[in-house]
């Protein structure tokens, strides 16, 4: 890449891509791509811009792209955008993020996400799947009496066959 094309990228794209009609669609454009760096980077950007509002899909985006796992636990608890907390993105970011918690083995994450997703993200779609991981994370840490009661609520919940299919795995390995 010569200069001047160098030049044009730093100047003009970050502009391109946060244009108030465009910032989502280009990012989600470069996602389908594949181009997650450049994905994470400028949603990172425009998380940690002034605009008190955001759109929590580039929130999700965000989730979705970011490798350093130090770098995307210290966002995700401290996003806190007003209204965040009431869209499915929102909650779907933060199943993404508690899956990438229990691959790193950090149980008390999926733990203390766990709770939050019990207590407030019932109206995602997400809602038993994240119960099943905060379950777990649960049973990881040896807490199996409060394990079983999530896994209770799960059941109450009308789960899917997968779900079903998991908690009877985890009940015949529990015997």
């Amino acid at each position: 890449m010569t200069l001047s094309q160098s030049l044009f990228c730093f100047l003009c794209v970050p502009t391109l891509l946060w244009s108030e009609t465009s910032g989502f669609s280009t990012l989600y454009t470069e996602f389908k791509k594949g181009n997650y760096s450049l994905v994470s980077k400028q949603s990172l950007q425009y998380l940690n811009g002034r605009e008190p509002e955001k759109d929590p899909r580039i929130f999700f985006l965000y989730v979705s792209t970011e490798e350093n796992w130090s770098q995307l636990k210290s966002k995700v608890g401290k996003e806190v955008s007003p209204n965040f907390r009431s869209t499915p993105h929102y909650w779907n970011a933060i199943y993404l993020f508690m899956e990438r918690a229990l691959v790193f083995g950090e149980s008390d994450i999926l733990v203390e996400w766990g709770k939050e997703f019990q207590k407030s993200g019932k109206q995602s779609p997400k809602y038993n799947d994240a119960l099943l991981l905060y379950g777990f994370g649960l049973m990881d840490l040896k807490n199996d009496s409060e394990a079983k009661k999530i896994f209770s609520e799960i059941e109450s919940n009308s789960p899917s066959k997968h779900i079903v299919s998991q908690l009877e795995e985890l009940k015949s390995v529990g015997k």
